[in-house]
């Protein structure tokens, strides 16, 4: 059981009967869009956290009313215009297990056919494509961080190594 001491739009922090401190934010679903090409297509988005743009996989937060591959379909349509022909599901992550509340759902998309939704959010979503099987280069130049996107990456390449 817990206590909420704050509640926000996108996160509340809570305490827990020991008084140990938490934060709370809903759970997510990922996507690796992969194209022919094995290429991965990455959105552009803007971090309030670090004041800079940043590299991210298209997703968004699920709902009771849309199962995780639904959520998946339509995040895909919304942020990059593209509709999945094929999704796998490749496992669940947690950002920051001991002190983070969220559970993220990493899904793998192929066969990618042109069919856009209009998104919620406030700012335009730009999208850099990249080759899957040498995405650590935006690591090592520093310019993909993300713990959740670099997980699910590895994720995807390894499931689709195996065949």
């Amino acid at each position: 059981m817990s206590t909420i001491v704050y509640d926000g739009n996108y996160f509340s922090l809570r305490v827990d009967d020991a008084g140990r401190e938490f934060a709370q934010t809903g759970n997510e679903v990922l996507v690796v869009p992969l194209t022919r090409e094995n290429e991965i297509i990455l959105t552009i988005e803007s971090s309030p956290a670090f004041g800079e743009q940043i590299l991210l996989l298209p997703g968004g937060q699920t709902t009771q009313d849309e199962s995780h591959d639904e959520t998946a379909g339509r995040e895909l349509r919304e942020k990059i215009g593209y509709a999945p022909g094929r999704l796998d599901y490749l496992g669940e992550i947690r950002p920051y297990e001991k002190y983070l509340a969220a559970r993220s759902f990493v899904y793998l998309a192929r066969d990618l056919a042109r069919h856009s939704l209009a998104g919620d959010e406030e700012y335009e979503v730009r999208t850099q494509i990249v080759p899957l099987a040498n995405f650590e280069n935006l690591i090592a130049d520093a310019y993909l961080q993300d713990a959740r996107v670099i997980a699910a990456l590895f994720m995807a390449r390894a499931f689709v190594q195996k065949g």
